[in-house]
């Protein structure tokens, strides 16, 4: 279910990739994953629960994308 993706992701994990990311700033979730993995985090989240994190959270704008992967703008 929608709600048990959303709840995947830990708090802590999810913040450390949000804060990975300057407000202004277009990412795809790999972006993120890959800028957690150089910054040396035990745990790292999927592609997909972060991106199921970052559609619900008003900080970011979703962009869609044709194709590809969908992006992520932070606005605040």
């Amino acid at each position: 279910s929608k709600f048990s993706e959303i709840m995947q992701t830990k708090p802590t994990n999810y913040e450390a990739a949000k804060r990975l990311v300057m407000v202004g700033e277009t990412v795809t979730a790999e972006v993120m994953v890959g800028r957690l993995i150089e910054s040396r985090r035990r745990e790292i989240p999927t592609k997909r629960s972060l991106s199921a994190r970052m559609k619900q959270d008003p900080d970011f704008l979703v962009i869609k994308t044709k194709r590809g992967p969908t992006e992520f703008q932070r606005i605040a």
